[in-house]
């Protein structure tokens, strides 16, 4: 949870950096007396001119602004680390629609520039950044691990030992223990906010880049700063970090579009700098073989470069920032993040494969297990998501958090997860107890569907039961139809249990066998269809989107050896296909 300060009853004194200065006087001073410990009551407004020097032309006091890209200016509140891409406003709403995650609920600013909160369900309000409640039930974390002021930017984890490094906006860097327990004491970043950090390939060394631009290597076990910050970027800070796989190169990208490589036994640069589109170069990852390496940010494109610093694609599909790149172990895919609240799968020739929905805001970090068999993301909207990239679909519950996250690492042993963000804490997860979970849910449902299916209709509606039309008691036992073969795996238990469906509206009419039905575009011919020719026609082309309805007169055998004319009808509807054929006669 952010940090809490009290507004005293006088202004207080503006600090070194801080923009515009304060009036001193009483009569603007006074109101202030009654707010010593509590936000301003439910419904209040508080007048439009500031009450700092400037008015609205100066920022409040404990708020900062910094460029994004281009034009756009953002307001960032330093105790609360809410950001506004407008001037903040006394008493203004602040917040964009959904971004409190918590409805009914608003962001606005005290007279002395604080943050604070309007819960219109309660009609109270709050120092305190309203949370998202934990529903009954849900997963809770094995370990929460508290010790930085500010938030958590990067997390590592290191494979021989399962330690846990974490780097902050709090300008430190600190080890832990999985139980939660210290290892030494905060590692001083020379009062520089930490954005970025990566480490090396023999988990010997971690290099970490600074809001001042600067890069600043680091020994693991002795815990102490190697050599003088590495300069280069300027006074751009440092976005993102990768380490190639052969431990040769640090390439890094800062918010002034730039990418730079650096030789980590000399601290200098080794290339010429790599000039982007991005804006804030929010993502650079080496591939796994180290012979290319992906760059994303603010213009929603995803570079593919070579070792080198060719530029080799460009692969277009988010519709928002890029936060976080991937590769697969060997090379064949490229797994993406972005504002857009996706996560994206695409080819190594840049076709787009899988999109995967279900995060609400802004997805930061993600991760892969080892064995590749799930990924885990870490969004702004205060969760973590498991997805089993075999179904590509989410794997149970969301895994909740108090406040937005920004990191998530996978533990080597492939059996923990270590969250973090805004809150600077950092949680710790149980991966098998998360899967665990969603097994027992899923063995639930399917035998409440089990259940369900054994409930006599006797009302003779098309709802559940063995009778699954209402109509014939007779009805046939059901025989597995067959599935695609890339969908065998996904609706395996699925296609067990309702495997075919056989339809039959007298016992005179000749009963049809229809596969299971997955999706709309996936057309069902009859397993056993009456002519080959009708199975066969064009009419059940999948490009078809409406029922269609055709009927065709055929001569039967009449009771007393006449030839009959006999109306056949064939129906297809919603991906199903039905036949029967009924005796003018008997109308």
């Amino acid at each position: 949870m952010a940090r809490e300060e009290a507004e005293s009853s006088t202004p207080p004194k503006r600090k070194d950096g801080e923009r515009g200065a304060i009036l001193n006087s009483s009569a603007l001073s006074a109101p202030l007396q009654t707010r010593e410990k509590d936000p301003p009551p439910y419904g209040a407004q508080h007048p439009q001119n500031a009450l700092w020097e400037g008015g609205n032309e100066a920022l409040p006091p404990q708020w900062q602004e910094h460029g994004v890209l281009g034009d756009r200016i953002a307001h960032e509140d330093t105790i609360l680390s809410m950001t506004s891409w407008f001037r903040p406003l006394p008493g203004v709403r602040l917040d964009e629609l959904g971004q409190l995650l918590v409805p009914g609920c608003e962001w606005h600013i005290s007279p002395l520039g604080r943050s604070y909160f309007v819960n219109h369900n309660t009609k109270t309000t709050s120092w305190r950044k309203p949370a998202l409640e934990r529903p009954p039930g849900s997963l809770t974390p094995e370990c929460i691990i508290e010790g930085h002021s500010k938030n958590i930017r990067s997390l590592a984890c290191l494979s021989t030992s399962c330690d846990i490094i974490s780097a902050s906006e709090d300008c430190s860097i600190r080890r832990w223990k999985r139980d939660g327990e210290s290892i030494g004491g905060p590692w001083d970043n020379a009062g520089e906010a930490v954005r970025a950090m990566v480490v090396s390939p023999d988990q010997a060394m971690f290099v970490c880049g600074s809001m001042d631009g600067k890069l600043r290597l680091w020994d693991i076990a002795e815990g102490s700063m190697v050599g003088d910050p590495w300069e280069g970027h300027a006074d751009a800070a440092v976005w993102s970090l990768d380490w190639s796989p052969n431990g040769q190169v640090i390439a890094s990208g800062s918010e002034d579009s730039i990418i730079r490589r650096w030789n980590p036994n000399i601290g200098r640069q080794i290339a010429p700098e790599i000039k982007t589109s991005h804006g804030r170069v929010h993502a650079v990852k080496y591939s796994s073989q180290g012979d290319k390496f992906t760059s994303g940010g603010e213009d929603k494109m995803i570079c593919v470069w070579s070792k080198d610093g060719k530029l080799l694609m460009n692969i277009e599909g988010h519709e928002e920032t890029v936060t976080f790149l991937c590769w697969s172990k060997d090379d064949t895919h490229i797994f993406s993040s972005s504002f857009d609240n996706t996560i994206r799968k695409w080819s190594i020739d840049g076709e787009e494969l899988f999109v995967f929905r279900g995060h609400t805001r802004a997805i930061r970090s993600f991760c892969l297990t080892p064995d590749e068999s799930h990924l885990v993301s870490a969004s702004m909207d205060c969760s973590v998501r498991i997805w089993d990239l075999k179904t590509n679909q989410p794997v149970g519950d969301p895994l909740l958090h108090a406040n937005e996250l920004v990191a998530v690492v996978m533990f080597s042993d492939g059996k923990h997860i270590a969250s973090a963000g805004f809150d600077a804490k950092i949680y710790v997860w149980s991966l098998d107890a998360a899967l665990k979970q969603t097994r027992a849910d899923d063995a639930k449902l399917k035998e409440r569907v089990i259940r369900d299916a054994r409930i006599p209709n006797k009302t003779g509606s098309p709802k559940y039961g063995s009778d699954f039309f209402g109509t014939d008691p007779n009805l046939a036992p059901r025989r597995a139809a067959p599935l695609p073969a890339s969908l065998s795996s996904t609706f395996r238990w699925f296609s067990n249990l309702f495997s075919s469906v056989r339809v039959s509206t007298s016992s005179t009419i000749r009963t049809v066998d229809v596969a299971l039905a997955y999706d709309e575009d996936v057309v069902l011919v009859p397993i056993t269809p009456r002519t080959p020719a009708k199975s066969a026609s064009s009419k059940y082309s999948s490009s078809t989107q409406a029922s269609q309805l055709q009927a065709a007169p055929e001569t039967t055998q009449g009771a007393n050896g006449a030839r009959t004319e006999e109306v056949s009808r064939e129906v297809r509807c919603c991906g199903l296909f039905f036949s029967c054929r009924r005796d003018p006669s008997q109308s």
